[in-house]
Order: C-alpha cells, then sequence, then structure tokens
C-alpha cells in the first residue's frame, strides 16, 4: 500500500502563494445601469458600466489597508454624457482609500475617508462633515451619494465612551450636474459666469464627538468647524457671480433607543454663521437649528417600517432671504419587505417637502440570482409644480431603472 498522507500534510503545510496573498481580501463588482424617462420627452437617462474594487487587508499586526473605488463607463445616451457626438466617456470616484493603524484602544486613519455622524438615513442634520454626489440628484439614499475626501482620523475607547476626532487639511465640495449633461440646471440661463474669490485664510476642517453607550440606547455630542460643502455666491456685477468658501460652526447631539420592536432616534444641531443671499443676492449671514426624528417598526426580521421628520429652521429669518423658508420640513415613510428565503427584497419609499411642495415617491425591488448576480429595478416619481421647490427642475424626470450586479 502507497502512503499519500505525508504528501497532503505537505500540502497543508505550503505558505500561500503571493498573489494570493495580495488579493486576499479582494472583492470585484460590474454593474450595467440603465434607465429610462418615462414622461415626455421620453428618453434614456442611463446607459452604463461602472467598475468597483473593495480592497481590505491587515498586515504587520497592526496596521490595515482599506481601499473602495469605482470606475464609470458611460455610454452614448447617458445623461452624463457632455457632448452628442461623444460615444463614451470615463470618470472615477473613490468613496474610501485609507491606512488604519490600531494600538490597544486606539485607531488611526489617514487618507481618503467618510465619516457619519448623524442617525437620519436621508436627511443631513449633523452629517456636513462628508461632500456628496449630487450629479445623481434623484436618490433618497444619502449613504449612495457619499464621497470621501482626504482627512486624518483619530478614534479612542475608553469605558466612558469612544472619542472621535478628525482634521481635514483641504475641504472639497459637493458634486453638482456639469454643463452639458442631463441634469443640469442653470437658473441665470446661462447669462452670468462665476470666477472663484481668491482667499487666502486656512480652510481646513476638525471636530471632535463623543458617544456613549447604554443598553439598547446610544447618545453623541459633537462640535465642528466646518466649511460649508457648498460655495456661496455674491454677486459682483449683473453678468458675473463670486463664489467663495465660507466656515461655519456646528454644534450637535443624537441619540437612539431600542424598544422591543421599535427603533427611536433623533438629532439636532446648531450651525452658526450658515451663509444665504439677500434679493440683490449678496450674503447674508444666519444661524440655523436642524432637526429630524424618526422611529422604525420591525415586527420580524423581513419587514421594516420607517418614518422620519425632519425640520431645517432659520433663526432670526427675515423676508431679505430669498429660496430659502423660515422652515424647511420633511416627512418621509418608507416601507421594505424581504421574501423567497430573503432572496427578494421589496422597498417602497414616499417623502413630503415643504413649504415649497414636492413628493418624491420610489418603488425599488432586488432579487438575488445567485451568489454572484443580482438584479434591481426602481420606479422614480417626482411630483411637484412650484417654481420654488428643488425638485422643480426634475419634474419631468419619470423613470424605470434596471440594474444587474456580477460580483466575485
Amino acid at each position: 500500500m502507497i502512503d499519500i498522507e505525508p504528501s497532503i500534510n505537505q500540502e497543508k503545510n505550503k505558505s500561500p502563494s503571493w498573489s494570493s496573498s495580495i488579493f486576499k481580501g479582494t472583492r470585484l463588482g460590474i454593474q450595467y445601469d440603465i434607465a429610462y424617462k418615462f414622461e415626455k420627452p421620453d428618453k434614456i437617462m442611463n446607459n452604463r458600466l461602472s467598475y468597483r474594487l473593495e480592497y481590505s487587508r491587515a498586515f504587520l499586526d497592526y496596521f490595515s489597508l482599506h481601499v473602495d473605488t469605482k470606475l464609470f463607463t458611460f455610454f452614448k445616451n447617458d445623461h452624463r454624457i457632455k457632448s452628442e457626438e461623444d460615444i463614451m466617456s470615463f470618470e472615477g470616484r473613490t468613496r474610501e482609500a485609507y491606512l488604519q493603524a490600531s494600538f490597544n484602544k486606539t485607531s488611526i486613519k489617514a487618507g481618503i475617508q467618510v465619516i457619519v455622524w448623524g442617525e437620519s438615513d436621508y436627511a443631513i442634520v449633523t452629517n456636513e462633515i462628508g461632500r456628496l454626489d449630487y450629479r445623481e440628484p434623484l436618490s433618497l439614499n444619502i449613504d449612495d451619494l457619499r464621497i470621501g475626501q482626504p482627512m486624518l482620523t483619530v478614534d479612542q475607547y475608553t469605558s466612558f465612551g469612544n472619542w472621535s476626532g478628525f482634521f481635514v487639511p483641504y475641504p472639497q465640495f459637493n458634486e453638482q450636474p456639469r454643463k452639458g449633461t442631463g441634469y443640469y440646471y442653470d437658473p441665470f440661463d446661462g447669462n452670468v459666469e462665476y470666477e472663484k474669490k481668491k482667499q487666502d485664510e486656512n480652510f481646513f476642517e476638525y471636530g471632535l464627538r463623543w458617544r456613549k453607550t447604554f443598553g439598547k440606547s446610544d447618545i453623541s455630542i459633537m462640535a465642528a468647524s466646518l466649511i460649508d460643502n457648498q460655495y456661496a455666491l455674491t454677486m459682483i456685477s449683473p453678468n458675473l457671480i463670486s463664489r467663495s468658501k465660507e466656515r461655519f460652526f456646528m454644534t450637535g447631539a443624537t441619540f437612539n433607543r431600542a424598544i422591543n420592536n421599535f427603533l427611536v432616534k433623533g438629532e439636532v444641531a446648531i450651525k452658526s454663521q450658515k451663509t444665504y443671499n439677500d434679493a440683490s443676492f449678496q450674503m447674508v449671514k444666519k444661524d440655523a437649528l436642524d432637526a429630524s426624528f424618526g422611529i422604525d417598526y420591525s415586527p420580524n426580521s423581513t419587514f421594516t417600517l420607517s418614518m422620519e421628520a425632519v425640520n431645517y429652521h432659520i433663526m432670526n429669518w427675515t423676508d431679505e432671504i430669498q429660496g430659502i423658508p423660515r422652515n424647511n420640513h420633511i416627512l418621509l415613510l418608507a416601507l421594505s419587505k424581504q421574501l423567497m428565503k430573503n432572496d427578494l427584497a421589496l422597498s417602497w419609499a414616499s417623502m413630503y417637502n415643504g413649504p415649497y411642495t414636492n413628493f418624491f415617491n420610489i418603488l425599488s425591488a432586488s432579487y438575488n440570482w445567485n451568489d454572484h448576480i443580482t438584479l434591481n429595478c426602481d420606479v422614480l416619481i417626482p411630483i411637484t409644480d412650484d417654481v420654488k421647490s428643488g425638485f422643480y427642475p426634475y419634474r419631468d424626470q419619470k423613470q424605470f431603472a434596471f440594474r444587474v450586479l456580477y460580483q466575485l
């Protein structure tokens, strides 16, 4: 009889190859996305491929590398194609790419990161640190819109609570639809030009948060000095507008509490010296008080009902402030249900925004075909007749979207 046991043991004791070691922790995804606007004039809005790389690997006991990035290929008729003569174009977006060092109860991260301090899934109250990608404006999922930026963060874990601090040396701004693309909107109809104001002061951002868990509850308190994610605008002449970076200060608090099948959550923030515009398009500085309150109800693991109310309030508001009301409120209702052993997920969300009335509705379905392929479809219906509404430029963007994702 031939003894094969030694050879089997030799195979087990072999060190992993260099290639298998270096690619461990890698996840690749390829997604095709098509969206059709079915309200006249009907046309294709999305026609694209995206390639996503997620990589996470620990090394040298104390260090780890994390990467989450996407490359997009936009084909003809996609709204991100700037010229009808272009067959395709390419863009990239990196959510995270940072190096992490962990020692005892301290974690330090350096690189491109996203910080989420709030509790709301749909509104910006205390989540003012990160910037958003508004080039895809018809999305209720704030998490999908987040774009990372270079920063240094430190987390310290103690028995008294967890401390988190951040420093952003050069803050970046929200991405807006660019001229020539499908969602671009110019309130001045091309009659003005924009220039960046020369500013020599430092524009770094920094902040600190304390968070503590008490049984089924979490609370946090935070403070930060921030640069507004939107440029402030000042009219220099009837044909020229200056864009500038403006600082404001935020103090806030969040909480959540699990009670049986309910999760109660909320957040509040005072924002000092926020920038607005008056009738002559000059800057006006006012303090703001923003707050949200939500309830999630989950009677079982396959069904969730979410309700949330949000209010954005300008303190000491006067009618000289143009385009922004004293109170801008949002009411949101969302349902989600999983079926077929969780392979099929159905969801519906409806948002009301006032006093400049608009409704936004989205019905979604997601099906896990197998371990690698996921199919998704969405029906998006914005409704508004109020010219002051933020959704007014997209009032005719009723769409059906389909996506197929292949993951390795």
